[in-house]
């Protein structure tokens, strides 16, 4: 067990260093001449070249991520380096602050978004799942499945539009404002008034992901009713609840959290359509802006701060995994 953990590790830090390595030379072609677009406009060239001398843009790309890495900009109150404690991302001269603080403030948004989504959907498809697989071929079967597809077909900016439309907008016009359309309120200041402003982007996220989930629930739980072991219990006299919940679903949990973590892990990466459409202020919608502003700290610190969200999300995932395994408890 330790032996597979390290190995783990290992893979997830060499996995974080080639996305940084390529993310760095990446910005570097893509934005040509960076302390152009960071310095304020109608800059002198004086300024420009003050810009480049304290990001290190006038060196080259290799040492400009040695410096990423190990020293950090040469700008007062700037935290130095990645390798540092705590890490460091860099600094965005557009919004004069750490990337580090910007991602801080903006990942509370992307975290309550993925796991409020993550819960209703792992929910509603497990449920639908097992009824799925309790009745496969019947009438049941089929209009879950029809649900399913659907979801699946409509992509999320629709989804997301026409959940915002119905459910505030028509609301709205009817006296019945039940879902603001956009905004965050923290969890610590009012947990219902968080819930109510994230319900609308928890349901467009969790439509398409049901369609997959549900599926897959289904598909492995009618593979686990075929075992030996399940016909055994059956012959005993476990009732169908006991066989379903108990003992079936139990062995059907692995691969299905697997893909749960890998989608949590995107999520966390930034939902850049449903941020946009209901206006949430999280990391996907900062670093779309970046992209368009050409704050390229912020850019690498995003992708950087996305690569760790899915390596550590598959970790745990991993070793869930291997702790639910009934080989490693003997």
């Amino acid at each position: 067990m330790i032996k597979q953990f390290t190995a783990v590790v290992l893979r997830s830090v060499s996995t974080l260093l080639i996305v940084l390595v390529l993310t760095f030379f990446i910005t570097r072609i893509a934005y040509r001449n960076p302390a152009a677009m960071l310095a304020p406009r109608n800059a002198t060239q004086e300024s420009i070249d003050a810009v480049a001398r304290a990001l290190r843009l006038d060196e080259p790309w290799y040492l400009q991520l040695w410096y990423y890495l190990f020293r950090g900009p040469d700008i007062q109150g700037a935290p130095m380096g990645l390798m540092h404690w705590p890490p460091a991302l860099g600094y965005s001269f557009r919004k004069q602050a750490p990337v580090t603080d910007l991602i801080l403030a903006k990942a509370p948004v992307t975290l309550s978004l993925a796991l409020g989504a993550v819960v209703i959907w792992m929910t509603i498809s497990l449920v639908s799942g097992v009824i799925a697989s309790r009745w496969p071929g019947r009438l049941i079967d089929h209009v879950l499945a029809f649900f399913a597809y659907v979801g699946l077909s409509v992509p999320t900016f629709l989804s997301g539009i026409l959940i915002s439309y119905f459910f505030f907008f028509q609301l709205t016009n009817n006296g019945m404002s039940w879902f603001p359309s956009s905004g965050y309120v923290p969890l610590t200041e009012d947990p219902l008034q968080w819930a109510r402003h994230l319900a609308l982007p928890w349901a467009t996220l969790a439509i398409a992901e049901i369609g997959i989930f549900q599926r897959m629930v289904r598909a492995s739980m009618l593979d686990v009713l075929g075992q030996d072991y399940i016909r055994t219990a059956r012959a005993k006299g476990v009732s169908e609840r006991r066989i379903y919940f108990s003992h079936a679903l139990k062995s059907a949990l692995n691969p299905i959290l697997t893909l749960g973590g890998l989608e949590l892990a995107v999520i966390m990466g930034g939902a850049i359509v449903t941020e946009t459409i209901f206006g949430l202020d999280g990391v996907g919608r900062m670093a779309i802006a970046a992209a368009l502003d050409g704050d390229f700290p912020v850019v690498i610190g995003t992708t950087i701060f996305a690569a760790a969200s899915f390596i550590v999300t598959t970790l745990a995932v991993d070793l869930i995994a291997q702790w639910r395994d009934p080989a490693n408890k003997r």
